[in-house]
């Protein structure tokens, strides 16, 4: 799937040296930069290491073993693939025209091998959720220094109408110098003078980090810096706690505890901005990110130096391996009237809001209220991924997960309450009660919504739809990963290569290795293809004849070429054959 070390881009311009990270959307690479450097010497050759990402839908591409271009498995996919690379090159562009020292920068966007390409700048250091890992809860005077520098940034590409709507620590690097940088713009948004949206057409969320607006299909469909501050302070919130903040979406239901409860150490000045910048009303927040730096109090400004622009001594890992995210499609209800969908789109919030306040556990809520009880820790959890920057970090053990935070210390005294303040009688089985209930409500609608999917695939199937049948059973796979629902993606995957086959080819019944000769429809030239379609031999012969241990194809020439049972060219261009 990856292209091969040391291979080469813009006709020598770049060369890769390594995968260093890749996800759904895109294959990460360390590579070089050939160029020039001008000089009182005059022109010196040099070379500078640099991070390329390469835009792969792995759902849907498959890699040409021999010319390396990516290609699409089906229309649909086409489809898809195009729409998503159109995004990343203008989302590139746009991060390409902004220049901030606190941002990462794109080098250049082009395209090849039927895919796009970005080259930008590569900076060694890690992630301050790695960092996090590493170290622990961090410091206020330190989270505020990388809040300042990340702040700045944001407030940056604020005023050039952009949003980044993925604000959370996984999404800001530091380098070996001790600097903040605001990475990972796949899923920004640039308005224009009109309030018009011209980037993305998904809508990602960070459980834990997204602000209440971006559940919502108009929520984030005219600028607003909203969002933006409630998850930089969500990332705060994480940093100084070592939990993942309650999702803005439950927080009618579940309370969020103050970080100062979680870390006692953090100051009234800050946990007062932070819980500001978080508030469910985008209208109570800061009303720019200028405004929110300007209540933290913030340390004096250090003299910053820049990392020089050299290898990690870390393994390098990409954002997507580590971070989760829930990927919502907000193309997908596209029958439903325009004065409809703000409904339908709501709908899941209105599910949420009946499952956490239903008979038992809206009663034992409000009883809690009454005799002021603290919700206890939650552990936050993040569906996922998009990805766009390279980051050069220690890659996480197989089974680590950001929202449990094992390896954070928590005060022993986090959520401990007193006891002439909380009747310990009443806490245990009342968030026993309200979990399970809740839990129960939510398990049952996943249940339902897979069994639904399932037979909506399958009904798919037997109508030989079977890229929609694929969705479906691809869409149910994020609820329920069994067995059943893996080996109905395959059969859907089998049956969309026997329908792309069928159309492209005319398979000939005839012996050849774990090959089948085909005849294209288009050229009736003939070839051979593998099992999933790839073609090992072109179609470009006028026929073809059974030999020893391999096949002659006859060229238009008149001359033959040899081809080993393998599918392998062991004779080019010879008269006589055997």
């Amino acid at each position: 799937m990856n292209l091969p070390d040391r291979h080469l881009l813009q006709n020598g311009k770049y060369r890769l040296t390594c995968v260093v990270g890749q996800g759904g959307f895109g294959i990460t690479y360390k590579g070089v930069w050939f160029t020039e450097v001008r000089g009182s010497l005059g022109k010196v050759k040099t070379e500078v290491p640099i991070a390329v990402k390469e835009y792969f839908f792995k759902d849907y591409c498959y890699r040409d073993t021999v010319s390396h271009a990516v290609k699409v498995h089906s229309e649909t996919g086409k489809n898809l693939f195009h729409k998503f690379k159109e995004k990343l090159i203008k989302e590139a562009k746009i991060l390409s025209e902004v220049h901030h020292p606190h941002i990462v920068n794109v080098l250049e966007v082009f395209e090849e091998n039927n895919t796009a390409y970005i080259a930008m700048e590569y900076i060694s250091g890690s992630s301050l959720k790695m960092k996090m890992e590493r170290e622990g809860i961090l410091p206020e005077g330190k989270v505020l220094k990388y809040i300042r520098q990340t702040g700045e940034a944001l407030q940056f590409v604020h005023e050039k109408n952009i949003i980044h709507l993925d604000i959370k620590p996984s999404n800001i690097l530091i380098d070996n110098s001790d600097n903040a940088y605001l990475i990972d713009f796949g899923v920004s948004k640039r308005f224009g003078d009109e309030q018009e949206e011209t980037s993305t057409t998904m809508l990602a969320l960070s459980r834990g980090f997204a602000s209440i607006e971006q559940y919502d299909s108009e929520g984030t469909q005219n600028f607003s810096p909203y969002p933006d501050i409630y998850s930089l302070g969500a990332t705060m919130y994480n940093l100084l706690t070592g939990r993942i903040p309650t999702e803005s979406i439950l927080r009618a239901t579940r309370s969020l505890p103050s970080p100062s409860s979680l870390n006692p150490a953090v100051t009234p000045e800050t946990e007062e901005a932070i819980l500001k910048a978080m508030q469910i009303d985008p209208s109570e927040r800061f009303e720019s990110v200028r405004d929110m730096l300007a209540a933290l109090p913030l340390p004096p400004k250090e003299e910053e130096t820049t990392a020089p622009l050299q290898a990690s001594p870390h393994p390098y890992t990409s954002p997507e391996d580590t971070e989760e995210q829930t990927v919502l499609n907000l193309s997908a209800p596209a029958d439903i009237p325009k004065g409809k969908r703000k409904t339908y789109l709501r709908a899941a919030l209105v599910t949420a809001m009946i499952a956490a306040t239903s008979a038992i556990a809206l009663s034992l809520y409000k009883q809690s209220k009454e005799v002021g009880f603290a919700f206890p820790k939650e552990n936050g959890e993040v569906d996922a991924s998009i990805n766009t920057v390279t980051i050069a970090e220690p890659a996480p053990a197989p089974d680590e997960d950001e929202h449990t935070a094992e390896s954070i210390q928590q005060p022993a005294t986090a959520l401990d309450e007193k006891p002439d303040e909380q009747p310990v009688q009443i806490q245990k089985p009342l968030q026993t009660d309200i979990d399970a209930a809740y839990a129960e409500l939510a398990q049952a609608d996943r249940n339902a919504a897979y069994a639904e999917l399932v037979e909506s695939g399958q009904r798919k199937m037997n109508a030989n739809d079977y890229a929609g049948a694929r969705a479906d059973f691809r869409k149910a796979k994020t609820m329920k990963p069994t067995d059943t629902i893996n080996r109905l993606i395959t059969d859907a995957d089998t049956k969309i290569r026997e329908q792309q086959i069928a159309l492209r080819y005319e398979v000939k019944n005839i012996p050849f290795g774990n090959l089948r000769i085909v005849k294209n429809n288009e050229t009736s030239l003939y070839g051979a293809i593998d099992s999933k379609g790839n073609e090992r031999i072109p179609c470009k012969y006028l026929y073809n004849e059974k030999i020893q241990n391999g096949r002659a194809f006859a060229r238009i020439d008149d001359l033959f070429d040899v081809y080993n049972n393998e599918g392998v060219l062991v004779s080019e261009g010879v008269t006589r054959y055997y």
